[in-house]
């Protein structure tokens, strides 16, 4: 399965705060998903900060993420955090606990989820999936950085089994990202799968335009994360539908983000999940969600 990341966003104005591309379509704007902000690559500061981080900016606006990880067996052999296990299940957690660990994530927060779930189809609800493994009890995000995941990380195997129900975590992170919207913050949902759609709605079209339509009644953005075993353009299509911006072939240290899909693309590559990679996607998921310039995520109004 590959890994799929969903973001949503809503509007609020605010001095130097952009949430829209120039052509106001709201598509994210151009073809690079990075931004100008506190760059998680570095860059320098040029409109808001995207790192969490009250500099003095005249616009502050979090990103909050809902993520629903892939645990198919496909995925291969359980490990803990720093094992060198070489799965992509390993790879995976090593990365996320990587990225809830980084400083480059201050102020930023997130929610965790697996699909899929033992025991829980759910295909045409998302009933399961629409509620966090963690954080349990309110606020519904956990900020970062932080070790809060990593227990539930080193506790969770990819012993899901039930195929990929890619329609029932779909389903289910639609409905957590619009229950869950805090004002002044960004809120993003990502999917992150290393297979093709197995099991409820595989109709690639069907489950692009759940995105769409979800996009366009809370404008809340999904982002889309593949890994090695799922087909880069079938996830390319699903990506479409959750409007994350178009980025290039070259994000900062991640390289192929676009697989074998043409660049620019809107889902991201990351291989067999190698940390490196997936921690820079994941960070340039976070900077492209920048409430704070143009073509960035829409911040949610008070």
């Amino acid at each position: 399965m590959k890994t799929l990341l969903l973001v949503g966003l809503l509007g609020l104005g605010l001095v130097a705060c952009g949430s829209s591309d120039d052509n106001n379509n709201g598509d994210g704007g151009g073809n690079d998903a990075t931004s100008g902000g506190d760059s998680p690559f570095g860059g320098k500061d040029s409109g808001g900060s995207s790192d969490g981080s009250q500099n003095g900016d005249a616009c502050y606006a979090p990103v909050d993420m809902y993520i629903m990880q892939d645990r198919s067996g496909s995925m291969g052999n359980d490990c803990n955090i720093g094992d060198n296990t070489n799965s992509k299940w390993c790879h995976a957690i090593n990365a996320l606990s990587g990225y809830f660990n980084s400083p480059q994530a201050s102020g930023n927060a997130a929610a965790l989820q697996f699909f899929p779930l033992p025991n829980v189809s759910a295909c045409t609800t998302g009933t399961g999936y629409d509620v966090a493994s963690l954080p349990t009890t309110p606020p519904a995000y956990t900020t970062l950085p932080t070790n809060t995941f990593d227990n539930l990380l080193n506790a969770t195997n990819d012993q899901g089994g039930g195929g990929t129900p890619t329609e029932a975590a779909i389903r289910g992170l639609t409905k957590f990202t619009a229950n869950n919207r805090r004002g002044g913050r960004v809120t993003i949902g990502i999917l992150v799968t290393d297979g093709d759609p197995n099991g409820c709605d595989q109709n690639l079209t069907n489950l692009s335009n759940l995105l769409q339509a979800h996009f366009q009644a809370t404008t809340i953005r999904t982002f889309v994360i593949g890994m090695t075993g799922g087909t880069d353009a079938n996830l390319e299509q699903i990506a479409q539908g959750g409007m994350g911006p178009l980025h290039a072939a070259t994000v900062g240290p991640l390289t192929n983000a676009c697989g074998t899909s043409p660049a620019p693309c809107r889902h991201w590559n990351v291989g067999d999940g190698n940390p490196q990679a997936f921690i820079a996607a994941l960070a340039a998921i976070q900077d492209a969600s920048n409430g704070c310039v143009d073509g960035g995520g829409t911040i949610n109004p008070n």
